[in-house]
């Protein structure tokens, strides 16, 4: 039963570790959107913990997968001499999992908090209709300064996400071993 406890904690850590990094692009919204009449200081941490809420929400959705096939796998591997090796591979498929759906919530995430500060209100399907004028929208995407911050910020957010992520995925690999 081992294994399957540890199964559990890496995907209860990269679980953690996405809601952590949502949490920074809603630290990013919040920084970059500052009211000029300021914060109620007293509704933030009510906020914060809506945000937080949402957030474990679509980080859910995402870890359904990882959550049904890694621990029935380990299961199912209970005893045998491959289960080292089969949960190893598993676990770096699931890594890379996470690893390429978070970066796309962190691009849409910081995205979102530019594109609040234009339009008070958050990226919804009406973005599609910008397809039409690919040209025009990339001009007013990487044409002003402001947008390389943002873009800036959302690259750092993915490197130190990846960096943790693949963090546990070692310390997972290496507890199988242990």
């Amino acid at each position: 039963m081992r294994p399957f406890y540890r199964t559990m904690a890496y995907l209860v850590g990269a679980h953690v570790l996405g809601l952590l990094a949502m949490t920074m692009c809603r630290v990013v919204l919040l920084l970059s959107n500052m009211p000029a009449e300021g914060v109620d200081w007293t509704l933030l941490p009510t906020a914060m913990a809506i945000g937080v809420k949402f957030d474990n929400l679509i980080a859910c959705y995402l870890s359904a997968l990882p959550f049904v096939v890694l621990p029935i796998l380990s299961l199912c591997l209970l005893g045998r001499a491959s289960q080292e090796r089969v949960m190893s591979k598993a676990a770096k498929v699931a890594a890379w999992y996470y690893g390429v759906l978070y970066t796309c919530v962190i691009i849409v995430e910081v995205s979102n908090a530019r594109y609040f500060h234009f339009f008070e209100n958050h990226l919804n399907i009406s973005v599609t209709e910008w397809f039409g004028f690919v040209g025009d929208t990339a001009g007013l995407i990487f044409g002003d300064s402001v947008n390389w911050m943002f873009l800036a910020v959302a690259v750092l957010l993915i490197v130190l996400y990846e960096i943790a992520l693949w963090g546990i995925y070692r310390f997972y690999n290496q507890s199988l071993k242990g």
